[in-house]
């Protein structure tokens, strides 16, 4: 004996697919590069001699390793919903910090290089340290009076 179980018909909607943040820190940050990167081809370089350009890209791939990191931070966090300017600063701040750290090995402006990464990495320190869901497991701190 077959058992015939009716199909439930569910009305068709077309419904965008909704984009996460975490979608939009991966997006935001291959434009940054991409745009890092169509920088140190497009611009001449500042004129600086060779062993201070050799630390100047050093201290930049440094820079780079910390934006990397703060990607990392990002990515991690964003697994869990993250309300208000900490949401926007943990989607904003990496892909800052990556595009400014490329910007900033091309030589083409340190300046302005070093004001995108500082600020993303800044935006996302200062939101995971205000941040009390960053650790979610982490006990409540005691006051102490």
């Amino acid at each position: 004996m077959a058992m015939h179980v009716p199909a439930i018909a569910a009305p068709a909607t077309a419904s965008r697919p909704r984009v996460g943040p975490r979608t939009l820190l991966l997006v935001a940050t291959f434009l940054a590069s991409a745009g890092g990167l169509a920088i140190d081809a497009g611009t001449a370089t500042v004129a600086v001699e060779a062993d201070l350009a050799r630390i100047l890209r050093f201290m930049a791939a440094l820079k780079l390793a910390l934006a990397a990191c703060a990607l990392a931070a990002s990515w991690w966090r964003l697994a869990r919903p993250a309300a208000g300017w900490r949401g926007t600063a943990y989607v904003v701040g990496p892909p800052l910090s990556v595009g400014g750290a490329l910007v900033m090995l091309s030589l083409a402006h340190p300046g302005l290089a070093a004001l995108g990464v500082h600020a993303g990495l800044l935006a996302v320190l200062a939101a995971s340290l205000t941040d009390k869901d960053f650790f979610p497991d982490r006990p409540p701190a005691r006051v102490r009076g």
